[in-house]
């Protein structure tokens, strides 16, 4: 089974024009304000997973700062995936400072929503103020049996748009205060797969994290999945191609030229998702 944790599906306003959805919100226009930037509908997605065999996928909006695109956007999301039951697993994603954020992510699980995510800053790190409410948006996942995917991204190396100024410390505290929480981290953790590499305390804080490879193939050589799977075994792993971003074909080249085997690449492309998440 083929299972990609990572895609950003847009609702018909969003598709048809995004300029009216940019008001007031600095997250979305960080990342799409370039007309380039490709925004993706239900069917296109669906033709696409289609084409590349993916069973499942978890789909996520953006990290929307005003309670009245958020409700708009999450209800149009739960209302799509209902259509396509098991095959379309929608997560709420908002801007997890915002005052309203705990009520929405608890309105949006009542309803029949599958997690959170992507949750997103773009302009400051893991602050302390942030980190409380990341524990507690957990704390509610954990309590749900639900996934929890968040934005982090490697402190050092080259600016892109959506890259926020975390450093690995934060992220290593993300992760201690979310233990027995299903934690997703994207974009290969930042980095910190690599700190397994060291004593014990870090290790066993790591075994309950998964990271996605969401746009790894634009961030790290294919040498560091070999590495990182080395150190922690291909169950830590999820695919996440960040569509539309980068679609499947991509990642499979990638696996492969990180000399995953056959068996090890089945675990990263759904394995590990479908025990991980109970699918």
């Amino acid at each position: 089974m083929l299972i990609d944790v990572h895609i950003h599906l847009s609702s018909p306003e969003l598709v048809a024009d995004r300029s009216p959805c940019l008001v007031g919100e600095p997250g979305l226009e960080a990342l799409y304000a370039d007309p380039a930037a490709k925004l993706v509908g239900v069917e296109e997605l669906l033709a696409d997973l289609d084409a590349a065999g993916v069973d499942k996928a978890l789909v996520m909006g953006f990290p929307f700062r005003r309670e009245d695109n958020a409700r708009r956007f999450n209800d149009w999301l739960l209302a799509e995936c209902a259509r396509r039951p098991g095959r379309l697993l929608p997560l709420a994603a908002f801007d997890p400072r915002a005052p309203w954020a705990f009520k929405h992510a608890e309105a949006f699980l009542d309803a029949g929503g599958c997690g959170l995510g992507e949750l997103c800053v773009y302009d400051e790190g893991l602050t302390p103020p942030l980190l409380d409410n990341l524990e507690a948006l957990g704390a509610l996942c954990r309590d749900r049996g639900v996934p929890m995917l968040v934005h982090v991204n490697e402190p050092i190396g080259h600016a892109y748009p959506g890259k926020a100024p975390i450093e690995t410390s934060q992220i290593y505290e993300l992760v201690r205060r979310c233990q027995r929480v299903k934690l997703i981290l994207a974009h290969f953790g930042g980095g910190l797969p690599f700190l397994a590499s060291l004593k014990k305390e870090v290790r066993e804080n790591l075994a309950s994290v998964r990271f996605d490879t969401a746009a790894m193939p634009f961030l790290y050589a294919p040498q560091a999945l070999r590495l990182a799977v080395d150190l922690l075994g291909p169950a830590s792993f999820l695919l996440g191609t960040d569509y539309p971003l980068l679609k499947t074909a991509r990642y499979q080249k990638y696996v492969q030229d990180a000399q995953l085997t056959a068996e090890e690449t089945a675990v990263v492309f759904g394995g590990a998702a479908a025990a991980f998440l109970g699918l």
